[in-house]
């Protein structure tokens, strides 16, 4: 077991959810995705997780088509902040 200090590393503390992608020996002892995030949410005196799987290969194929065909616009929100 391993302890993460978020005090340590800059995460900004002013949140109350934090996302984290777990190890490749983790995804695969547990039989998750390699890839996968985990999202960890304070709330009402606990703690929430959920798992955030990768996009499929199909999906990572459309998005990339999407950002080629979209190049300008995709640099253009990227500036904006969007």
């Amino acid at each position: 077991m391993g302890i993460l200090d978020l005090g340590d590393i800059d995460v900004g503390t002013n949140q109350d959810t934090w996302i984290m992608r777990l190890p490749k020996e983790v995804c695969a002892r547990e039989g998750l995705a390699d890839g996968t995030l985990i999202s960890l949410t304070v709330k009402d005196g606990g703690i929430q997780t959920k798992f955030i799987s990768p996009p499929s290969e199909k999906l990572r194929g459309i998005s990339k088509k999407i950002l080629e065909d979209d190049k300008e616009l995709h640099q253009r929100l990227k500036e904006i902040g969007d």
